[in-house]
């Protein structure tokens, strides 16, 4: 059974991935990786700062965990 996922800040989840980069810098970088994956283009368009869970599960799912 896989472990759920909790929810993140965008940036503290694109540190994650790109943890030698400026903060603001790796979620540009995680931004461009979500835009160019349609099942996860809408996430960039939120409105809100933070992924839900289940969003940062469908993220694992289609890019790997960081």
């Amino acid at each position: 059974m896989e472990q759920s996922a909790k929810s993140f800040g965008r940036m503290e989840l694109a540190q994650l991935y790109f943890p030698y980069i400026l903060p603001r810098s790796a979620w540009q970088k995680l931004k461009s990786l979500l835009d160019e994956d349609p099942a996860l283009r809408h996430l960039t368009t939120l409105k809100r700062r933070s992924f839900l869970p289940s969003e940062v599960n469908i993220i694992y799912q289609r890019l790997g965990h960081p």
